[in-house]
């Protein structure tokens, strides 16, 4: 929660005022105010007044926020009621020209919460990436006695696919470990071999691999009669799509 501010009450909106403008519950009202200001959109200072219920009701939290704010939280709530809002400052503020008109108010606002749910959108993209770089780690951490029908090494990898485009070792490995497409082992083999000390290593499903191969060739740009490019490999590479 970002830190309380102390402003003059006269420059302030409550929420229950708020909720008297959008026609909203004050509990949801309260709600919204909460979550713009975990995004960091508004910031808000807590007091208590007493209910509208009458005599004996006990005292309400009711949330303060500033004329900027209201904006936002009104544009998220109920934009139709935006002239209310614009009205409401009027009445309140000892200067009514310098109320910003309800297209400046709003399309402020808006930008701002646009802005936040993209911030949202690309944290919610990193996390995915992370949490599938995560899982093939996991993955990889089975140790298999020996390696599964219908995969194969990145060796086999390697001159399979070379077969089929032409690919060089580092473009394979740079689609292999480098793009977000890049399939997931189906385990780590333990090397038999005497001297491989006890050594392991990876081992996907053909079928995987065949895919992720299949989509990074469509995805190929040619820049000459052998050389082509793509986003996830740096600089040209050649390929051969037909031998």
């Amino acid at each position: 929660m970002n830190p309380l501010i102390q402003m003059n009450a006269s420059a302030m909106m409550s929420s229950r005022e708020i909720s008297d403008v959008v026609q909203k519950r004050h509990d949801n009202v309260k709600r919204t105010i909460e979550t713009l200001a975990e995004k960091g959109l508004v910031r808000f200072t807590q007091f208590e007044e007493t209910s509208h219920d009458g005599a004996g009701a006990r005292p309400v939290e009711v949330y303060l926020v500033n004329e900027r704010d209201s904006y936002v939280v009104v544009a998220q709530l109920s934009p139709e009621f935006t002239a209310r809002l614009v009205d409401y400052w009027q009445t309140h503020k000892s200067q009514p020209a310098q109320i910003p008109t309800t297209a400046e108010a709003f399309a402020h606002a808006f930008r701002m919460i646009a802005d936040a749910e993209q911030r949202e959108a690309q944290r919610d993209e990193r996390l995915n990436l992370i949490d599938a770089k995560v899982e093939r780690i996991e993955t990889a951490q089975t140790v298999l006695s020996a390696r599964p029908a219908n995969s194969e090494s990145i060796m086999h990898i390697r001159k399979r696919i070379w077969r089929l485009y032409g690919l060089s070792d580092a473009t394979i490995d740079a689609v292999m470990r480098q793009s977000p497409y890049a399939p997931k082992p189906a385990g780590m083999v333990r090397n038999d071999r005497a001297e491989a000390d006890g050594a392991t290593y990876a081992v996907y499903w053909k079928k995987d691999v065949t895919a992720a191969f299949e989509r990074f060739i469509d995805e190929c740009r040619p820049v000459s009669a052998a050389f082509y490019t793509h986003p996830f490999v740096e600089g040209r590479f050649k390929m051969v799509l037909e031998h």
